[in-house]
């Protein structure tokens, strides 16, 4: 539990998706909602991997009814293509 916290709390630097495939997870997934890459000034992408893996428990204002992505890799990978853009 303890390991899987500190993973959550990683550097942006350190997160190594691929960003095809998070590519793909948007489309699939958050273009449901968002027409084009989402705004991340108001989370900021050091704080992207723990808002996309529980959006209201980060930000309980959240308008996002989105229950989150429960794969660490999908979020890398989302984290990652979003970051290349």
């Amino acid at each position: 539990m303890l390991a899987a916290a500190l993973a959550w709390n990683a550097p942006l630097a350190a997160v190594a998706g691929d960003p095809d495939a998070g590519k793909r997870i948007f489309e699939t997934t958050c273009h449901r909602c968002h027409a084009a890459p989402p705004y991340t000034g108001r989370i900021g992408m050091e704080n992207l991997p723990k808002f996309l893996a529980n959006p209201r428990a980060y930000k309980p204002t959240t308008a996002m009814t989105f229950p989150g992505l429960r794969s660490r890799k999908d979020i890398d990978d989302v984290v990652t293509y979003l970051g290349s853009l």
